[in-house]
């Protein structure tokens, strides 16, 4: 394998990466929220979930779940 072979896969690699990324991001915002909180079953208040319509969880909670994920 020549020098440019190499260069032309690890741009496609690159690409392809960045297209998962992308895709992966699309999903999230496409994927519809809640009312409740998925943690603690209380309402998600009305201006979370216009800011984050894809919002599962509650601020309090969403904040204790990302220090948990963090800590590991």
């Amino acid at each position: 394998m020549n020098v440019e072979e190499l260069k032309q896969q690890a741009e496609e690699r690159v690409e392809a990466e960045r297209q998962k990324r992308i895709d992966a991001a699309k999903a999230a915002v496409a994927a519809p929220g809640t009312e409740n909180c998925i943690d603690c079953g209380d309402a998600i208040p009305a201006d979370r979930r216009i800011a984050a319509p894809w919002a599962k969880r509650c601020i309090e909670c969403q904040e204790f779940y990302e220090a948990e994920r963090l800590a590991k």
